[in-house]
């Protein structure tokens, strides 16, 4: 059977045709989607929701045109963030993303609004949760006119191509919007409500592996979140194995049977009937790298210089000149420039910098170790046993993909080798086993 994937990234999309016999991408494409949207507020973060969609609905009937005989449509995408939905399930509203960090703002008495709908629901809920967005917004009386629902991005791209009249979620793009109760399967309804929040713009929670509908006669599985479609693509739906995915954020992850008890900065997942993820997500991944770039097209830019190669380009193989002849001196970096879900929210901090390792290229390879021990560190939280496995990890994202010094970094923080999946499309890969599963069940 050949299953299409297509993954609603936080920077780009991308989409897979899969043939799920013989396990194997028969075709990929992969876009950036320029959506960000500028915002009046420093903590907002918003894109564009039509030219995603716009773009994503280009990438389907590309996969299908060289492909007719695609028999399955899975869709993936970023987790936390929502949009605002017609009752023709048109967007109106950008999308909120999950690096919207107002819900992190002070409601009344000091507590912000992500803690205060953690407290009522009984769940672990962030800023950039989406449904702590929303109770910011509903606060400031700026949710839209016209809003029928509130959905994640995936789930309303899912709900467009299958036709159908309202969203559905998967329990892990549910709970991904914040205020979900795992246990029980469903949105902790009682403490939404004490919230102020509508219960009726909420989505339909779905079952594994629901058909949405059809699009040209194709099933379309509900769909699933993006660190789910990971682990899926990369490691697939087995008990104890590890996925460390760095993309824009950065998560570590170990598939465990069951809802155990976990230590703070920890958190449970939902994945696949009884599977859940433990996960330690982090703020910043490749975002983080990222900063560092843009500062030193910014220093570039100060002297009047406009270099015609990027700054990634450069730093890669200055750090590489530099690591072969020995490296040197590095400054301990705490890359939490976004912030922290662990409570760490002073922002970033550099220690141990010395005058022998003032140079550009000793402060980048900083950030990336920084990058690899906070993810380390999550690990450390996971379910008991979980760091003294053997064995390589799983990697994806791609920031560790493209970036051989974080692979490196990672590698020397975790002890461990990692090992990438074949094919760089993970999520979209995952997405698209999910469909297959989804048609065969």
């Amino acid at each position: 059977m050949k299953a299409l994937g297509i993954d609603l990234g936080t920077t780009s999309i991308a989409a897979v045709v899969y043939d799920a016999a013989a396990s194997r991408v028969l075709w990929y494409q992969s876009q950036p989607h320029g959506a960000q949207l500028p915002a009046d507020h420093p903590l907002a973060s918003l894109q564009d929701a039509v030219r995603m969609f716009d773009l994503a609905e280009r990438m389907v009937e590309g996969g299908l045109a060289e492909h007719p005989d695609v028999a399955a449509i899975g869709v993936t995408g970023q987790m936390h963030g929502v949009v605002y939905l017609d009752a023709k399930l048109d967007p109106v509203s950008p999308l909120f993303t999950w690096q919207d960090g107002r819900a992190g703002e002070a409601a009344e008495a000091g507590e912000t609004f992500a803690a205060r709908l953690s407290r009522l629901t009984g769940t672990p809920v962030h800023p950039g949760y989406g449904l702590a967005t929303h109770a910011w917004l509903l606060h400031r009386g700026l949710v839209p006119q016209g809003a029928r629902w509130i959905a994640t991005l995936p789930d309303a791209f899912a709900a467009r191509l299958a036709g159908s009249s309202r969203p559905r979620a998967h329990a892990s793009l549910a709970h991904s919007m914040g205020g979900f109760d795992l246990a029980n399967g469903a949105f902790a309804a009682e403490g939404l409500q004490a919230s102020g929040i509508d219960l009726g713009l909420l989505p339909e929670v779905a079952p594994d592996l629901a058909v949405l509908g059809e699009h040209r006669g194709i099933p379309v599985a509900v769909a699933l979140g993006d660190h789910q479609a990971s682990f899926l693509g990369a490691v697939g739906a087995a008990e104890g194995g590890v996925l460390v995915n760095i993309g824009t954020g950065a998560q570590v992850s170990v598939c465990v049977r069951g809802r155990p008890e976990l230590p703070p900065g920890a958190e449970l997942r939902p994945f696949l009937g009884d599977l859940h993820l433990a996960t330690a997500a982090t703020l910043a991944g490749g975002a983080a790298y990222a900063l560092v770039a843009t500062f030193f097209d910014r220093v570039a830019q100060l002297y009047g210089v406009e270099s015609p190669r990027s700054a990634y380009e450069v730093l890669d193989e200055a750090i590489a000149a530099w690591r072969q002849s020995g490296g040197g001196p590095f400054p301990r970096v705490r890359p939490t420039f976004f912030g922290s879900r662990w409570g760490d929210n002073g922002g970033a901090r550099v220690e141990g910098w010395t005058a022998s390792g003032m140079t550009p290229e000793a402060f980048a390879w900083g950030v990336l170790r920084g990058v690899a021990e906070e993810l380390h560190e999550g690990y450390e939280r996971l379910a008991p046993g979980a760091s003294e496995a053997a064995g390589a990890l799983a990697g994806a994202g791609n920031a560790l993909r493209v970036n051989r010094h974080l692979r490196d970094a990672v590698e020397a923080v975790f002890g461990r080798p990692v090992r990438l999946a074949p094919h760089p499309e993970e999520a979209a890969q995952g997405a698209a086993r999910w469909a297959a599963m989804a048609v065969t069940a």
